[in-house]
This record gives structure tokens, sequence and C-alpha cells, in this order.
């Protein structure tokens, strides 16, 4: 029995080493048969190009990282709530910190300074695809968006920056004496300082939401740098021009003849004001009217900068959602004059001499067609004087509402009356109160870009 069990065994284990071997066998060739993966972005991306972006990859990286701590959105918030202590004990034990601790904080700067220069390192010896670049590239500037949001949503213009400066250094002697008398700098700064901090977080988001809805804190804001945030320039004027369009629209003739184009006059106010020793000039007092208004004193683009309401325009954030529900499919504005014209007789508060034929005129002189009231915008006359500081001219330029497809008129008739509708108290309103700057808008915020940030970063991440 034992010489019967001996060649079984000799057997099986020829076998399981035959087994061994075929089994390496087809592990070394199904290893060699695969081929290393290449990006499809190698074959369209210049070598130089494509250098240059994987040794700017370990940079990104960490420029990512810290936009995700500014902007609250990655994983921990233990990282925000730490430097918010960090930042608060700064401030607050400043001459403290340096005295004791002054070179202790310059060890831990060139200590942090090396350990960014390791990871650097580290993440270039793993030589990242070009995918991973453009991922990387791709996530760091949508954050760096949402850093920048609350700059980019104002869109501020020329005149909005000379008016917050001129508004600024007007209330320079209030702040001297809350600084000096009522507030301590520290406690400004370390205010200022938490509030930019947590700026981005969800709470302090609805928190903001909540306060902008109280009419004061708009009032306040206002009177404190002297810009419109309610973004509704131009509103006014378009919510008339639309309106008469519903009405165009809902008359027997249009209907009749669906084809003919709808004609609007737009207006627009040029306000100025004398100064002392300067002399007329569009910069006006902050809590007063813009150097460009409608009928209804209500901010307006000027002549050079306006732009009819079609959805191919440059418009700002806040008219596009004004404007998105107010357009009609296949039918687009137009301008029927070539250019502004100036209302010579001011909507007929100046009298013309009898031989003179036209009202209006393309290319007005630096002074003609104005109206001069006094410091408080009453009184008006048409001849200037001592007594007069300000001023207004009446500019008027006609656009026409043009179909392409009688069909698309017939069609969207009832869509649009839905839309008109719901802008019809709006306008009634924009009359009833000669400015919008306290519009009940709530603050532009950037959720949705948020969630982009977050499906991009990974599914693990956390929402407000």
């Amino acid at each position: 029995m034992a010489n019967s069990d001996a060649p079984r065994l000799e057997n099986s284990n020829a076998s399981q080493k035959q087994g061994e071997l075929e089994i390496r066998a087809l592990f070394a060739t199904t290893a060699s048969s695969v081929k290393p993966q290449s990006s499809p972005l190698l074959s369209s991306t210049p070598p130089t190009v494509a250098k240059a972006l994987i040794k700017a990859y370990p940079y990104l990286l960490i420029v990512n990282k810290l936009l995700a701590v500014a902007t609250w959105t990655n994983d921990d918030y233990w990282i925000n709530v730490v430097l918010m202590c960090l930042y608060g004990f700064a401030v607050l034990y400043f001459e403290t910190l340096i005295t004791w601790l002054g070179h202790l904080i310059l060890v831990g700067a060139v200590i942090m300074y090396a350990v960014l220069n390791n990871r650097i390192v580290e993440e270039t010896n793993l030589r990242p695809t070009l995918d991973d670049v453009v991922q990387a590239l791709t996530t760091t500037c949508i954050k760096a968006d949402i850093l920048l949001s609350p700059i980019t949503a104002l869109a501020l213009t020329p005149y909005d920056i000379k008016r917050l400066l001129f508004t600024t250094v007007f209330l320079t002697p209030l702040y001297l004496v809350a600084t000096s008398l009522l507030i301590k700098p520290r406690t400004i700064l370390l205010h200022a300082g938490l509030f930019l901090i947590s700026y981005h977080l969800g709470y302090s988001r609805v928190t903001r939401r909540l306060v902008w809805k109280l009419k004061i804190t708009r009032v306040v804001c206002f009177y404190l740098t002297g810009l419109d945030f309610s973004q509704a320039r131009n509103s006014s004027l378009f919510a008339a021009a639309f309106a008469k369009v519903q009405k165009s629209a809902s008359s027997t003739s249009t209907v009749a003849d669906p084809s003919k184009p709808v004609r609007f006059t737009y207006v627009i106010y040029e306000n100025q004001r004398r100064w002392l020793g300067i002399g007329w000039t569009s910069n006006l007092l902050s809590y007063e009217r813009a150097p460009w208004t409608d009928e209804f004193l209500n901010e307006s683009s000027s002549v050079d900068s306006f732009e009819l309401p079609n959805p191919d325009s440059s418009t700002t954030v806040g008219q596009q959602s004004y404007l998105q529900h107010l357009t009609i499919a296949g039918a687009h504005w137009r301008w029927v004059d070539k250019a502004w014209r100036l209302d010579i007789t001011n909507d007929g508060a100046i009298t013309l001499p009898s031989g003179k034929r036209s009202k209006t005129t393309a290319n007005p002189t630096a002074d003609e067609g104005y109206l001069y009231f006094d410091n408080v915008w009453k009184k008006p006359s048409t001849e200037d004087s001592y007594s007069k500081y300000t001023r207004r001219r009446r500019w008027v330029r006609t656009a026409e509402l043009v179909f392409s497809d009688s069909a698309d008129v017939t069609n969207n008739q009832a869509s649009y009356a839905l839309g008109a509708e719901e802008h019809a108290s709006h306008e009634n309103n924009s009359k009833n109160r000669k400015s919008l700057r306290f519009a009940e808008d709530s603050e532009p915020l950037s959720d949705a870009t948020v969630e982009a940030v977050i499906s991009l970063d990974g599914p693990d991440k956390k929402t407000d």
C-alpha cells in the first residue's frame, strides 16, 4: 500500500507544480499584453504646454486646498474653526505674541515653507496625467469664482467706484469720531476679519439673506457706500416696453396683422450738478438721483452703454434674472433711430423759436437742452443762474420689436401674457416709488456653484 500511494503523491505534487507553472505563465502573458493608458489630451497638447501644466499641478493642489478653506467647501470644518480662533487670538494679543513668541513665529513660517516644498516634490514625483491637471485647474477656477462672487456680482462700473470713493471720503470725519470715541480699531479689525473668514459659511449666507430683507439694512448700506445693490438698472424701462407689447398683442389690429412690429420710445434723462471751482459734472451726491435715470428717477444706463433687452445682450446677472421670462421666441428688439437724439424741448418744457422745426438733435452742444434747478431739484428754469446747482436734459430713441415668424406671435401671446402679468405690479410700484435702490432683492448667492464644486471634489463633501 505504501508503494502504491507514493506514485499518487508524486503525481499530485507534479500536477500542482505544473498548475503553478501554468498560472505563472498565464499571469506573465496577461501582464505583457496590457498597454499603458494615455490621455487623449496628449495628442492635441504641445509638449511644452503639457510640461508646464504638470509642473503647475502641485501648486494647483495647494491653491485648491486654500480656496476650499476660504470658501468652506472642504471636507471638515475644523480647519476653518481653528483658523478663526487663531485669527481672533492674534488680533487680541498681537503685542504679547510678538514680544514673547516673535522668533518662534518666524521659525514656524520657515517650517511651514519646508512642509509645502516637500509636498510639492511628492506630488511632482507621482507624475500626474493631463486629465488630473485639468480637473484640478477646473476645480480651482470654480472655487476662485465662489471666493470672488461677492465682488463680481456687484458689476461695479467706473462711476460706481468713483461714487464709492467719494462717499467714503465724505464720511471720513464720522469714521474718525467713531474710532476715537466709540469703537477701538482692534475691535473693528477683529469683527471685520471674522466676518470675511466666515463669509461663505452656510449659516452666514442664510443670516445675511434674512438681514438683507430688512429695509433699514439696505438703507444703511446705501448711505454708507452710495451704491445701488438692487441691480434693477433699466428694469422699469424694460417693464414699460414689454407692457406696451402686451397691450399691442391683445389689440385686434395686431392679431389681424401679427407681423407688424411694435414700436417703443426709450427716454433717458442726463443729470448733472454744479460744484464750486469745478463746474457742471456728473458727480452727484450719494443720496440723490443717479447721473442717468428714466422718467421715474430709476437708475439707467448711459446713452453710450444702453442695450436693448435681447437674450444676447451683455446684461448683468440681476438684469438677466429679471428679463429671462420677458423674452418672446422668434422676436427681437432693434433700433429704429440710428443714434440717441436730444430732446431740445425737454418734453415741452422749453419753447423753441417759431422758425426752428426740428425738436431733436443727434449732435447737441455741451449745454444744450438743459432744465436748471436749485440745490434740491426744485424751481425749474430754462436759464442758468448762480442759484441753480442741478440740471437735466432728455434723450430719446425709438426701438421696435420685430417678429421673425407670424406663427411665433400667436403661440407666444399666452405665454408672454403670464410673464407680463407677473411684472405689472412691479411696473406700478416703480411709478409710485422714485427709486429702486431699496427693492427687496435677495443678496446674490453662489449655492449652485458650491454644489458644482462639491460634485467635482467627490461625493463625500458636506453640503450646507
